[in-house]
């Protein structure tokens, strides 16, 4: 393989899920070993594994009352007015994307003055669809009780590109965008679109974001009778019961989280003064021709090997993987499996983990948030614990998980899959910046 150079600057971060309501604090928790996930009460007559969850640790309303530095002011005011009656996921989803926009050091409003973005060059893609479902079941049941009673605004919410136009409006991005469905792989299917979008010349900078899918007990429901939650028979202790990669894993556990990044051409932010926070190299997305939920191996393989390819780097090269791996146990040996197809004789060579050890699985979020945790370990020199593993699955083996401690590494190159309900597989490769 040749190398294709840097790819794609990476200058903006934002996420908000159960380890912090910014980077700083999420990347603490992921330096630490500390889980999100904990116990609270289900609903009547439901199982009591839907009370093992990871929900958000910073309310929105918290966020803008500290007026975070995370934030920038003429930002947090714009933010204001559109919050004000915002859905749970779009708030804490377009909080993330302020965050990275602020730290890009992105022009807020329509100043002539600032020449330093062109707003018809900067793109919009959110990585993800269906995300409001507790809106979904509250308007329903708003419906039942009286037709009248479903506000007109719902017409507007109910739609994925709602999302899209509120971004557009509060960042004046005028470029192009869309939506990107993707069930669990959504975050990287968006991280492809957006990529592909700045490398071949159609936007200077794109903003991804990953929006939190907010389920209902409706979907949780579903979730537990088609036997892919986890803590079926024992809650507590909660924290102990994502364990990918572990014997002891029995399904997921459900998490709240929102992302976001800002891919950037490498020209645009030299020539603006922005120092990359790492690079994107490549990406791959592959379908497996099924609309269930059984993963492929074969195919998993095949979208490492593509992604790898498109990045130019070779196995030898990958010293970190941040693994799908959500704590099923079909879905983690068919991972470890392509895995060890993947990186042959170098199985034991890159460190090889899974954030949903921590955060739990958030759903269409879950690869951007993965993708800012691959970000941080890059820039910092860090691996962050595997939690919960303590009798690795055979299939595994001789692959170099990481232990249930933090490790002092400086991974150069990262590999980084999600794989979705649909036969969905993708993966995308990082890079350190120099």
């Amino acid at each position: 393989m040749t190398d294709r150079g840097s790819g794609v600057a990476i200058t903006g971060l934002g996420v908000r899920c159960a380890l912090g309501g910014d980077v700083e604090e999420f990347t603490a928790a992921l330096r630490a070993g500390t889980s999100g996930v904990t116990y609270e009460q289900p609903g009547p007559d439901l199982p009591a594994s839907l009370g093992v969850v990871a929900r958000q640790r910073r309310t929105p309303a918290e966020t803008l009352a500290a007026r975070s530095p995370t934030v920038e002011p003429a930002l947090r005011e714009r933010l204001r007015p559109l919050l004000s009656r915002a859905t749970r996921t779009k708030q804490h989803s377009l909080l993330a994307a302020a965050e990275a926009w602020t730290q890009a050091g992105l022009p807020v409003g329509d100043d002539p003055a600032r020449t330093d973005l062109d707003a018809t060059r900067a793109g919009l893609v959110i990585a993800g669809g269906n995300q409001a479902h507790r809106l979904y079941q509250e308007m329903g049941d708003k419906f039942r009780k009286a037709p009248s009673f479903v506000r007109p605004s719902y017409a507007i919410d109910l739609w994925d590109s709602d999302l899209l136009g509120t971004a557009s409006e509060l960042f004046g991005a005028l470029g192009e965008g869309v939506t990107t469905g993707g069930a669990s792989a959504a975050g990287n299917v968006g991280l492809v679109t957006g990529f592909r979008l700045v490398r071949a010349g159609y936007a200077d900078v794109c903003l991804v974001i990953a929006p939190m899918t907010e389920l209902s007990p409706v979907e949780q429901m579903a979730f537990f009778n088609l036997g892919a939650l986890g803590a079926k028979t024992v809650q507590e202790p909660a924290h102990e019961r994502s364990r990918p990669f572990d014997t002891g894993h029995d399904g997921f556990v459900y998490g709240e989280g929102a992302a976001a990044l800002v891919l950037e051409s490498v020209e645009h932010a030299a020539a603006r003064g922005a120092r990359p926070l790492a690079h994107m190299l490549g990406g791959a997305v592959a379908l497996h021709g099924s609309r269930l939920s059984s993963p492929s191996r074969a195919d998993e393989v095949r979208v490492m090997r593509r992604a790898l390819a498109d990045a130019g780097v070779d196995t030898a090269r990958v010293d970190y993987v941040n693994a799908h791996a959500t704590s099923t146990p079909q879905g983690d040996e068919a991972e470890a499996g392509a895995l060890r197809d993947v990186l042959g004789e170098h199985a034991g060579q890159p460190w090889v983990n899974a954030t949903k050890s921590l955060t739990g699985h958030c759903l269409g979020a879950a690869a951007a948030i993965e993708a800012v945790a691959c970000v941080q370990q890059l820039r910092l020199g860090f691996v962050h614990p595997n939690a919960n593993l303590h009798e690795p699955i055979p299939a595994a083996a001789p692959l170099r998980l990481a232990p249930a401690h933090p490790v002092a590494a400086q991974p150069h190159h990262a590999l980084s899959n999600a794989f979705g309900f649909g036969g969905i597989n993708t993966s995308v490769v990082f890079g350190a910046a120099a």
